[in-house]
């Protein structure tokens, strides 16, 4: 199985009827009001410069974060392993909310770094560009460690112009997060699935893989990566 619903997470997930989820990766709404810079024409412009719902601010991306979460409750398998992006800037909001997980027994373990490479113009007023983000990973239940590995993971970022997201990651990245925290077969969920790299991602390591999209330029995007068989990151 691998599909992208076109939808709501916070909607689509009440009525989902899918396996139980073994592993979620997902790169929902930081709270930073992202917007690309990249575009050489206005059609460019138009396409890489869109804003981000529920992005505005922390408190409304973890506003949001939190229905999908609750949301996705009973769809976790009883041993199932999360993984979060978000931006140094938002971190102690973000890590102080999956702490709060431990609630209902999913448990933050780590803060993995992601080094991609060099970061491109950005703000140019201060010295050092952001070449790294976080990514969270939390624990439900206890499934087997394979092998334990350093928390640090260097991949090149997705080249920009060839990214169809504003904020896409490389599947490369995803397929280590996916292939530590799963065994072939077993279902991958990404409840903002964008251009749909987690499913695409799922679907060449041998996993099942399930995503929602609600902007309709993504999903279209994600379906035609998916329909295509496309290895490449930018489509």
């Amino acid at each position: 199985m691998h599909k992208i619903i076109h939808g709501d997470c916070r909607e689509v997930l009440t009525t989902l009827d899918i396996p139980k989820i073994d592993c979620v990766v997902t790169d929902p709404p930081y709270g930073v009001a992202f917007k690309s810079t990249y575009g050489k024409d206005p059609e460019s412009r138009e396409k890489f410069q869109q804003e981000i719902e529920d992005d505005m601010d922390v408190e409304t991306a973890l506003a949001s974060f939190d229905v999908s979460m609750k949301a996705m409750l009973p769809h976790l398998a009883d041993t199932c392993e999360l993984y979060v992006f978000t931006q140094w800037q938002v971190a102690p909001e973000w890590q102080k909310y999956l702490a709060s997980l431990a609630e209902f027994d999913i448990h933050l373990r780590q803060c993995i770094i992601w080094e991609k490479g060099y970061p491109g113009i950005g703000d140019v007023t201060y010295n050092w560009g952001c070449g790294h983000e976080f990514i969270y990973y939390l624990k439900k239940g206890k499934r087997k460690v394979p092998y334990r590995r350093s928390a640090i993971l260097h991949v090149d970022k997705v080249r920009p112009g060839t990214n169809v997201h504003p904020t896409q990651k490389p599947t490369e990245l995803l397929k280590i997060l996916i292939e530590y925290s799963t065994d072939p077969g077993q279902m991958v969920f990404d409840p903002y699935a964008g251009s749909g790299s987690t499913v695409v991602a799922a679907r060449e390591v041998g996993r099942s893989g399930v995503g929602i999209e609600k902007n309709a330029s993504y999903h279209a995007a994600a379906e035609h990566r998916l329909s295509e068989g496309s290895l490449l990151d930018g489509w």
